[in-house]
């Protein structure tokens, strides 16, 4: 054991920093640094040298190529003279690599560094830093390429748990993921239909000989054959809500709001703070990018992703049936689809209700800056010029009486052409499953033949590969078709409209208003009436008095046919 003695020789202490580091700090304690930094005074104490200032990177790698900030500072503070030396627990402390391009923060930049200003560096468990000599240098390096042999060598492990885990479907860890359980396989929560059961489900994972999965089932610990469902209010029930809403027309806007109404929040996380610690766990609020994020994820439907791609089913139940999932994907997608917010729109008829003179489409002017509010007014000639909150709710309630009726739902019906592109895409899935298990097929066939070919092995694959990519691809078309075409009544919850229209039609609209978007009421205006505004009536409405609108219903025509946009 060496023995330090107290610097007798020198006129005057060393002026030291200490540089101390921790890798992976996620309840946010320092407990590693705080303890670096008292064996480093320890030594400053026993020299008898000066410790001026103390660096600390907590929860940064030396490896992992990231700038460490306190690093860089400490590299600045040395550079200006203010230190003669460096303290550190031990060389992996301030590097782990030979070379690091991107941060200079590797042995090579902190060796030209000590040799040009002639530093004193000195680690509690590698002792002290001589690169004075060829002996010293050899020693410094020979210890960070040790230290970079380990760190590539844990990288590989963990690549190659992370390949098994794609392999086999198997949840890779990390955060809880939203709608399920911790351990990223049960869903939170399920419901038996048949006998109420909330806890104890069996999941059970169905895999080919490869161990690729096949299919995920989910058994009621009562034995009740009926499938479990994701039970009303739970984090699964709301996604899968979510999903069928925007499949069904639906705007993100409004799915996020229902979020937020009934208080779901994104799963527990530690929080980085500005200095590098964590916080406790806690619970986020969506935005409108995590929620995207939220809705798009393959996971929903029980699918693996790896590297952006699709590549097998995960060992989990799915929350949403996978043609679900590609209608959200194919309707989120979508090029034409706005995604920057814009001016918000407010009023129905722009561009759907027609000028009673001039029969051509009515816009709206003002934009609320006028005394009355926006208006609607013809395009062409100025023939016409109506409040728009007024005519607005004057088309509504018309719309929403008839809705209120029992038969509304025999008004509308999916038209041929999108039963047949249902019938196409069902043909286009079973043509990417043949694909697919010909692609299979391959493989195991150059796999099991030492005297295969690679070059044709990867011809064949690469013409396998382009006709599954071009069948995707009509997919994606052909469900993005389906999800524009699906009739706008099957967004719409009618009894409970009805129940609401019966107690309240001022209330009933307001509901309605508030659940669907106005995407969705534009189309369901537009199948059921064409709204046309008359030319005013000289004075006061028929019947008016004092307190009551200046609005007058007869100046707009309702007929019972769909809009001609």
């Amino acid at each position: 054991m060496a023995i330090r003695q107290r610097n007798t020789t020198r006129q005057k202490p060393r002026r030291l920093v200490i540089y101390a580091r921790i890798s992976d700090d996620r309840e946010g304690r320092q407990n590693g640094v705080k303890r670096q930094e008292q064996q480093c005074r320890r030594i400053a104490e026993q020299d008898g040298d000066e410790v001026v200032r103390v660096f600390v990177d907590d929860d940064r790698s030396a490896y992992s190529g990231k700038i460490r900030p306190d690093y860089a500072n400490m590299i600045k503070y040395l550079e200006a003279g203010h230190a003669d030396g460096v303290l550190a627990l031990a060389p992996t402390r301030l590097y782990r690599k030979l070379y690091e391009p991107k941060t200079r923060q590797d042995y090579l930049h902190f060796h030209d560094l000590v040799n040009r200003l002639d530093l004193h560096v000195q680690t509690v468990k590698a002792g002290r830093f001589d690169l004075s000599t060829a002996d010293g240098r050899k020693s410094a390096r020979d210890a960070a390429s040790q230290a970079q042999y380990e760190s590539e060598l844990i990288g590989e492990r963990v690549s190659d748990a992370k390949q098994d885990n794609v392999r086999e479907g198997t949840y890779r860890g990390g955060g809880r993921p939203f709608g399920y359980e911790s351990d990223g396989i049960t869903p939170r929560s399920l419901l038996c239909p048949a006998c109420g059961a909330t806890e104890d489900f069996t999941v059970t994972v169905v895999r080919d000989e490869d161990g690729a999965v096949q299919a995920v089932d989910v058994a009621c610990p009562s034995g009740c054959t009926v499938r479990p469902v994701n039970a009303p209010g739970s984090e699964a029930r709301h996604l899968e809500v979510a999903l069928h809403g925007i499949a069904e027309g639906k705007s993100v806007r409004s799915e996020l709001r229902k979020f937020h109404t009934a208080g779901m929040k994104s799963p527990a996380r530690r929080k980085r703070l500005p200095e590098g610690t964590r916080t406790e766990p806690i619970p986020g609020e969506w935005t409108p990018t995590t929620f995207l994020k939220l809705l798009l994820r393959p996971r929903n439907a029980g699918l693996m992703e790896a590297n952006g791609e699709i590549v097998g089913h995960g060992a989990w139940p799915a929350l949403v049936d996978e043609e679900t999932h590609r209608i959200v994907v194919a309707v989120l997608k979508d090029p034409a689809r706005r995604t920057s917010p814009g001016p918000a729109r407010k009023y129905l008829g722009g561009g759907l209700y027609g000028c009673g003179i001039c029969t051509g489409l009515v816009k709206v002017a003002g934009r609320g800056r006028t005394r009355t509010g926006s208006s609607y007014v013809c395009r062409s000639g100025g023939h016409v010029s109506r409040n728009a909150k007024a005519v607005d709710t004057f088309a509504e309630r018309v719309v929403i009486a008839r809705l209120a009726k029992s038969d509304a739902r025999d008004l509308f019906s999916a038209s041929p052409s999108t039963l047949e592109n249902g019938n196409a895409v069902e043909e286009l899935n079973a043509r990417h499953a043949a694909l697919s298990a010909r692609l299979k097929g391959l493989a195991e066939a150059f796999a099991d033949d030492d005297d295969a070919d690679p070059f044709e092995s990867r011809a064949a694959s690469r013409k396998i590969k382009e006709k599954i990519a071009a069948i995707e691809q009509e997919i994606s078309q052909a469900v993005a078709v389906t999800a524009s075409a699906i009739p706008p009544l099957d967004a719409a919850d009618l009894p409970e409209l009805a129940r609401r229209h019966g107690d309240d039609p001022s209330a009933a609209l307001d509901w309605y208003r508030e659940t669907y978007s106005l995407e969705t009421r534009q189309r369901i205006l537009a199948a059921l009436i064409t709204v046309t505004i008359l030319p005013a009536r000289q004075g006061r409405p028929p019947g008016w008095k004092a307190g009551m609108s200046m609005f007058d219903p007869e100046t707009v025509q309702i007929d019972w046919t769909p809009s001609r946009v």
